[in-house]
């Protein structure tokens, strides 16, 4: 037997029952907890924003033409949500301490045994990531732990694939290079 598909879930949803959208919870609240998690690096922030995604979700359940998959529309309003929070935490900050962004530690997810090796790599790595502007980031969660090609990651970002792609190389290489600067490698001029 076969699993309801999500697409067919939210058409439910749309038409009345709401019972439908626990399943979806079900199935997807890990996921996009843990992309707000990684955007906000804050529990109850990232909470809120599930809570607030999936109410959005019930009251505009009729607006999924399914053009893209139900994962990437949700991720694509979670993100807006997300950058929308952070924008308005961020313009009500008059004095940005660089220092606190760096040390804010990158969400591991992994195993204590996994995550034991190569420690150090990672710390570099959370403190270049974190250095990097936030939608940069937020590609190479997306592009990296929850999509597995560029149209699906296109449409959670509302672009086209070729735009994905483009954005993605970008990101990476900004990432490569604040990892160098981290680990002591001189910047190419």
């Amino acid at each position: 037997m076969q699993a309801v598909s999500d697409e067919q879930l939210i058409q439910w949803v749309a038409d009345g029952d709401a019972s439908c959208l626990g399943t979806l919870f079900e199935r997807h609240h890990k996921g996009l907890y843990n992309y707000a998690l990684q955007l906000t690096r804050n529990g109850a922030q990232s909470e809120d924003l599930v809570q607030e995604l999936f109410l959005r979700l019930l009251k505009k359940a009729a607006s999924f033409r399914g053009e893209s998959s139900f994962k990437s529309w949700a991720f694509h309003i979670l993100r807006n949500l997300a950058f929308d929070q952070l924008r308005q935490v961020q313009s009500r900050k008059t004095d940005t301490d660089a220092e606190d962004v760096l040390e804010q530690e990158l969400v591991d997810l992994r195993s204590a045994e996994q995550s034991a090796a190569g420690q150090q790599e990672v710390q570099l790595l959370a403190r270049s990531l974190a250095r990097l502007p936030l939608d940069q980031q937020d590609i190479i969660w997306l592009g990296r732990f929850e999509f597995p090609d560029y149209q699906s990651l296109a449409s959670a970002l509302g672009c086209t694939p070729a735009t994905a792609r483009v954005r993605m190389h970008r990101a990476i290489k900004a990432l490569n290079s604040a990892f160098d600067h981290f680990n002591g490698v001189p910047s190419h001029v």
